[in-house]
């Protein structure tokens, strides 16, 4: 049985933004070696119909390259806003040039997501590809979007994730930033919209995709941003920066002393099943039960996904000589 979007999806971590109208930086995104690439057609190219144009096909082109293809990287372009003149022919042109799926911007409404899967009903149909098999993402970034996050999860026959565009969101609300103290402490102004977009996701079985930190040269904070995203419960974060790409494999991949740990807990559980008994105990003086057991085995799970990107960045990089 093939694997379905939905699992496939949960497993990408890195997902990396830029300018979709810009083909040289879109086939650069491949050397650092993100899980995804999301060409920008909304806000990275500017608002007019030459313009958009223009960026559909030089995104079209990169697609149909399938150099991404070859290194394992998904591509979900952003399309236009529904509300926009431009959005039905970003997902006529992405769908027949091969895209894996698309990333929804500022929704805020279940209209507003249906409107897009239709469409892409549409243009699968009159391409010959497999109906239903272009997921969407869902990307909330503004105050009523965060709002009905579980809505909006819950309603999205396509869905794959939610994504939390953080700067939107901030700008929405109002938010005042002073950069010392958010670098200094990590952000507590989102936490509560962070969480909020967390737990949609989850209840509706959705993956979960934490916003871009605001800065790309602060190493320590980026690597506490990612690290934040994961403890949390996101499955995957956004990079805005190439910069951000190492912070969240790093922030994502489980320590060593965390890894051993992980094992011993398996291990008791495996002990445990074997000799016909509960899996519970204790291991490093932390108590041993069976949710405990799961969020070992994911934890280890982080560690295989670890070991795809390194791969993928010697494959880049013998592939850019």
């Amino acid at each position: 049985m093939s694997e379905t979007p939905l699992a496939k999806y949960r497993q990408r971590v890195i997902w990396l933004m830029m300018p979709g109208g810009d083909l040289g930086m879109v086939r650069k995104a491949t050397r650092y070696a993100p899980d995804v690439i999301i060409p920008c057609l909304e806000d990275g190219v500017a608002y007019h119909p030459d313009a958009k144009a223009t960026a559909r096909r030089a995104l079209s082109t990169f697609l149909r390259e399938g150099g991404h293809t070859e290194l394992g990287i998904a591509t979900f372009p952003r399309i236009n806003h529904p509300s926009s003149p431009y959005w039905g022919d970003d997902v006529d042109a992405l769908v027949a040039a091969g895209a894996d799926g698309i990333v929804i911007p500022k929704c805020e409404t279940v209209d507003e997501v249906r409107v897009v899967e239709d469409r892409l009903s549409e243009a699968e149909a009159a391409t010959g590809v497999p109906a239903g098999s272009v997921p969407v993402v869902v990307m909330l970034e503004t105050a009523r979007g965060v709002l009905r996050a579980a809505e909006l999860a819950l309603s999205a026959r396509r869905g794959v994730a939610l994504l939390f565009g953080r700067e939107d969101f901030s700008a929405s609300i109002g938010l005042m930033r002073r950069h010392s103290d958010s670098l200094a402490e990590g952000s507590p102004e989102l936490l509560y919209a962070r969480s909020q977009v967390v737990l949609a996701a989850q209840a509706a079985g959705l993956g979960s995709i934490d916003g871009a930190s605001f800065t790309f040269q602060d190493a320590d904070y980026m690597l506490r941003d990612a690290s934040l995203s994961a403890r949390i419960g996101y499955t995957g974060k956004l990079a805005a920066h190439p910069g951000h790409v190492r912070a969240i494999r790093q922030g994502f991949a489980p320590e060593p002393a965390d890894v051993a740990i992980a094992e011993r807990i398996v291990e008791l559980e495996r002990a445990a099943l074997a000799n016909g008994e509960a899996p519970v105990g204790g291991v490093d003086g932390m108590e041993v039960t069976p949710p405990i057991v799961d969020q070992a085995r994911l934890l280890l799970a982080r560690v295989n996904w670890a070991s795809r990107v390194d791969d993928r960045l010697a494959a880049a990089a013998e592939a850019s000589r």
